[in-house]
């Protein structure tokens, strides 16, 4: 029949193809192999796809986890922290609409990025809130000295040593740039580094700044670029990566140009620390960056600052992002630092009395305050300034005026530091970085319960 007519056909065909029984063995060897091969492809396909069902059934689970968090975070900040305005006109007993939902997953968000969640957050800021509306000192306990320090005068003297023993050490000098900020108080919309710092070139702030450090290198003679990081905000990262690029990096190495990225933490609405709500978005909590002492957390956490001492960096200087002048004192601020072997040194200026700037001074811990005494040199802020010196005063006298210069006695902080970069790290490793918060509120009226603006 047909069969055996195939089969003849076959046994035709292989004859005449002049094909020996060895290669007719291992065509058909090759076959099985095919065979085989064409099986594990659709075993790997069909694990693929169920693999695909299970990592979509457990990204739906994390979802599902996500959101029961997120409602569970707001019930608990309603009910025991006092934030009931961010479900005010929600309707009970109904499923959460998309914009609740994305209030709840902001705060999530928000929730694991702060330290001791945001529930931990609002209730530290309440005791601090409720300290300064009672105006408290929360420096009580310190007598406050003046700092010891250099005095120096641009160009002339003791400056010039120090200038030339600091350039000796600019080898070992790495930068840190505070660059969070926008433009908006001084009229403009975009980041303040753009800014220019002058108008007969109008060379932007960061231009002036890398061509500050490419000088420094030089003149140090080193051989690699020295190193710069950024800290940066949402508001800011990409525009800075931005103006980075554009500018070819202004002539750095962009291997050793690092920017670190800082959180952002809830803005408060009053003196009881209610979560500030956008007025344009009721689902969207305000935020603003964490502030200049988050550089400390991210230097330690991004593994930065223990990669540089590794490198053989020996100090940081930090600055900020809008002071020109700022490197006409920094070889000579690094001579102090290395010739006085200083740990820690602020770069100061000359201040007059009652002046809303931070002012430098020697804290000398009290006897009985649980530490056994001690000294920190510290910027006091403004607002906790007076009611220290007063304090220690018994109320006679506080921010005035010396006689002598018709200056304070308290320099003022510039923001300008050198730190010996050994040190530092063991400090980093054991406080992981992060800075006591505190709180300068600006109130609406004697009351002190309200703000002018969101803090």
């Amino acid at each position: 029949g047909s069969t055996v007519q195939e089969n003849m056909s076959e046994i035709s065909v292989s004859a005449s193809s002049g094909l020996t029984e060895d290669q007719l063995d291992r065509l058909a060897g090759l076959e099985r192999l095919d065979a085989l091969d064409r099986r594990d492809r659709r075993d790997a396909c069909a694990a693929a796809e169920a693999a695909a069902v299970r990592l979509g059934r457990l990204d739906r689970l994390d979802s599902f986890d996500a959101e029961a968090q997120g409602r569970a975070l707001l019930k608990r900040l309603v009910d025991e922290c006092g934030q009931e305005h961010l479900v005010s006109g929600w309707p009970r007993d109904r499923e959460a609409s998309a914009d609740e939902r994305r209030l709840q997953s902001q705060l999530l968000a928000l929730h694991r990025s702060l330290a001791g969640g945001l529930d931990g957050y609002v209730c530290r800021a309440r005791e601090l809130l409720e300290a300064s509306r009672l105006g408290r000192n929360p420096l009580d306990g310190y007598r406050p000295s003046l700092p010891v320090g250099e005095t120096l005068d641009f160009g002339r003297g003791a400056f010039l040593k120090y200038e030339e023993e600091g350039l000796a050490a600019m080898r070992g000098a790495a930068f840190v740039l505070v660059a969070g900020g926008l433009g908006e108080r001084l009229g403009a919309s975009g980041i303040k580094l753009d800014l220019p710092a002058e108008l007969a070139t109008g060379t932007s702030f960061l231009a002036l700044y890398a061509q500050h450090i490419l000088a420094l290198g030089a003149a140090a003679g080193s051989a690699a670029c020295l190193p710069l990081v950024l800290m940066t905000s949402d508001d800011t990262h990409a525009r800075t990566l931005a103006s980075l690029e554009a500018g070819d990096y202004f002539g750095l190495d962009r291997r050793r140009v690092f920017l670190l990225r800082q959180q952002a933490v809830p803005c408060l609405a009053d003196a009881g620390a209610a979560l500030a709500v956008d007025p344009s978005d009721a689902s969207r909590v305000l935020t603003k960056p964490n502030g200049h002492g988050e550089v400390h957390r991210l230097l330690h956490s991004s593994g930065l600052a223990a990669k540089l001492h590794g490198d053989g960096c020996t100090h940081l200087v930090f600055f900020q992002d809008t002071n020109g002048l700022v490197f006409n004192a920094v070889p000579a601020a690094l001579g102090v630092s290395v010739r006085r072997g200083l740990a820690l040194n602020f770069v100061s200026v000359r201040r007059r009395a009652g002046d809303a700037s931070g002012a430098l001074i020697e804290l000398v811990r009290e006897r009985g305050g649980g530490d056994g005494g001690g000294r920190v040199l510290a910027n006091v802020e403004y607002n906790q300034l007076e009611p220290l010196l007063r304090a220690a005063s018994a109320g006679a006298s506080g921010d005035e005026p010396d006689p002598a210069t018709g200056w304070s006695p308290y320099p003022g902080n510039c923001n300008q530091l050198v730190v010996a970069l050994r040190p530092y790290v063991e400090v980093l490793a054991a406080s992981g970085g992060v800075v006591p918060e505190f709180v300068n509120p600006k109130y609406s009226d004697a009351s002190r319960s309200g703000f002018k603006k969101p803090t």
